[in-house]
């Protein structure tokens, strides 16, 4: 979503009187969305959600009390029953420069559809995107998956909250998919400590809550039977029910909470939970569990954070992303009785204590800004380079960046456990990246789909624009078979970096930087040094970095030199403070035919594309200056078919170029 100096958003969705998660984040989204002074937004939303047979509980929220403050301006012009109200809709929304559609169930598809038809009888230019909450629902029927593949056509990205909802949005039909966290969007007030007596004596016993409406997906039938078995190894578990139950399921629970071995040992809290009463109720517990058969995303284990309460979980949906197994919670296989009955024994035998100790308030507005960059990637839904500047597009860096260094430093984790867990053998070995020259051009849309789909086999975060994957990959095969014995020692900068860029996150997923300022990036962009991963971000110039003679092993820049930066300055740098063999890892715009660019501004410098004549002056400096070409400049080597790199910005298209170098 690039930024404007007056862009119109409008955010389509469930919002209150509606209840539910869903509402409530479709509400938060709104108003993050609009803490962009430059954005104007407008939430769109349904007086009519569902015919009332086919949605067992209250539709609304009882009394009218909304579970978070209302967003303004909030319209509700869309009824399930009335196709003219869906066009209508879209119509009245065409002038939007961003439209983002929330996809709850398969029911709502064709008024989602009705929207988007208005929107194009209307002639509307806005970039479109499904937050899709479910890709299908838990309890599928005949015909969902034809509705959901059409609605994912129809728009220009996707947004998910987990891996197995991309592959299922894949699968039908979306042609840009991004994974980002569900975010918090927690109701009820602030925690509060736990009223005298209500909590059950530390001597084996533990109070446990499962929150939320009962259905036969969320396991609670499971749960009640895993403790009854504790119950008959003599440990005191009780458990709170709160929340709607719902058919069979709740027929179920009902019927096993009041079988012997269990009665008196489960309280049925049945109905809607206000909001107000969360945190009372969360503080006369111990633990929150979920013990879902399958899932997408939940809030409940963020909530209970919030609370400072541990939370025993099944392996499902976001479940393991959130919960660190054995800091903060357990998290068990789904599906067993037996899994869960061992989660509540370690609860009750003296694991609680510890788990409360690892609970961490969590951060409520970063997951925010990396959700904003997730919409800002998924909106964008093809290649395009870098788009025009302004603080929705700072944010949604921020997102890119947060959730790039949260999935390093997740990857980082699960090895170092799978190496404790073979008794301290060392990672499995990642192969290093190959099939991108070391000097060489990128020819075309196929080199383009290659490097992605490396990306994916070596488990390295991809970058969102796709093009970008390619020179990455060979200045990281660079640095890795020329400046790195395998000691994963080298000491790399990364010369005009963005935080969000794949080099060092890569690297440090290689192993490089155990070392503390080892792996480091600069850019005179940058404020305060930031740290992330154990790589530092500092303010600095490429073209005078302050660093020792001859102390690193690579200098690596991408896509940098473009923008203005003294060729001839920047490389002396360079080869100050390489040491002998040292490599310096470059990539650029280029076209063996530059178009004219006279004119065309971008970052405050006119836009720069090399031509083969301006290379060739490039490494003929650099030789001079002790920095020798990994192979050759051949007219051959500087051809490419096809121009696969477009940018929005400016309507350029063109190719990249990558030069190594090797300090003599």
């Amino acid at each position: 979503m690039s930024a404007t100096e007056s862009r119109k958003v409008v955010v389509v969705g469930p919002a209150h009187p509606a209840k539910g998660g869903t509402a409530v984040h479709t509400t938060e989204l709104a108003r993050h969305l609009a803490s962009d002074p430059g954005a104007e937004v407008k939430l769109v939303s349904w007086e009519r959600q569902y015919p009332a047979a086919l949605y067992p509980g209250e539709l609304r929220v009882p009394g009218g009390l909304p579970e978070v403050p209302e967003f303004h301006p909030t319209i509700r012009p869309l009824a399930w029953n009335s196709p003219a109200s869906w066009v209508r809709t879209g119509r009245r929304i065409a002038d939007a420069d961003v439209v983002v559609l929330t996809h709850v169930v398969p029911l709502q598809v064709p008024a989602l559809l009705g929207v988007l038809a208005g929107m194009r009888t209307a002639r509307s230019s806005a970039q479109t995107v499904v937050v899709a909450h479910n890709v299908l629902p838990h309890e599928a029927r005949p015909g969902d998956a034809l509705l959901v593949g059409r609605l994912f056509a129809a728009v220009d990205g996707v947004v998910v909250h987990s891996e197995e909802q991309a592959a299922l949005a894949h699968a039908h039909g979306a042609r840009r998919v991004v994974v980002a966290d569900l975010p918090p969007h927690l109701p009820g007030g602030p925690r509060v400590d736990a009223p005298a007596g209500s909590r059950v004596p530390r001597d084996g016993g533990v109070r446990l809550l499962s929150l939320g409406v009962v259905r036969d997906y969320k396991g609670v039938d499971l749960l009640l039977e895993a403790l009854r078995e504790v119950h008959q190894r003599g440990v005191d578990a009780r458990l709170t029910i709160a929340g709607e139950l719902w058919g069979d399921a709740g027929r179920r629970v009902r019927e096993l909470a009041a079988a012997p071995g269990l009665r008196g040992h489960v309280e049925l809290r049945e109905g809607y939970v206000p909001a107000g009463e969360l945190p009372d109720l969360m503080a006369a517990h111990d633990a929150v569990v979920l013990p879902y058969r399958s899932a997408t995303a939940s809030q409940n284990a963020v909530l209970a954070f919030a609370h400072g309460l541990p939370v025993l979980a099944t392996r499902v949906g976001s479940f393991p992303a959130q919960v660190r197994d054995g800091v903060d919670g357990i998290l068990v296989e789904p599906g067993s009785v037996d899994a869960l009955v061992a989660g509540v024994l370690s609860l009750a035998g003296g694991g609680l204590e510890r788990l409360r100790d690892g609970v961490e308030a969590p951060d409520l507005d970063e997951p925010w800004d990396r959700y904003l960059g997730a919409l800002e990637q998924a909106a964008q839904g093809g290649t395009a380079a870098a788009p025009p500047g302004g603080r929705l597009l700072a944010v949604a860096k921020r997102g890119a960046e947060h959730a790039l260094w949260t999935r390093v430093g997740v990857q980082r984790r699960v090895g170092e456990r799978l190496a404790a867990r073979r008794l301290g053998a060392a990672p499995a070995a990642r192969p290093v990246p190959s099939g991108v020259p070391r000097t060489g051009v990128l020819h075309d849309a196929d080199e383009v789909a290659d490097a992605v789909a490396q990306t994916k086999r070596l488990r390295l975060p991809a970058h969102p624009d796709a093009p970008k994957n390619w020179d990455a990959l060979g200045a990281v095969a660079a640095v890795l078979t020329l400046a790195d014995d395998g000691s994963r020692t080298a000491r790399v900068l990364d010369a005009g970096s963005a935080r969000y860029s794949p080099v060092l996150p890569w690297l440090r997923l290689y192993g490089l930087g155990a070392e503390r300022g080892a792996l480091a990036g600069i850019n005179l962009e940058f404020g305060a040094t930031v740290h992330r991963d154990g790589v530092e971000f500092r303010h600095g110039d490429v073209t005078d970095t302050g660093l020792a003679d001859a102390s690193l092993d690579a200098v690596t820049c991408m896509s940098v030199i473009e923008h203005g930066v003294p060729i001839t300055p920047f490389l002396a740098e360079t080869a100050r403070i390489l040491r002998s063999g040292g490599v310096l890892a470059l990539s650029t715009d280029y076209d063996q035919d530059p178009p004219d660019t006279t004119g065309i501004e971008a970052y405050g410098a006119q836009v720069k594309i090399f031509g083969p004549a301006d290379l060739r002056a490039l490494v003929a400096t650099a030789k001079q200056l002790g920095l020798e070409l990994v192979g050759e400049l051949t007219d051959d080597v500087l051809a490419h078919p096809a121009r696969p790199v477009h940018w929005t910005r400016t309507g350029l298209d063109y190719t990249f170029v990558l030069l190594t170098f090797v300090r003599r």
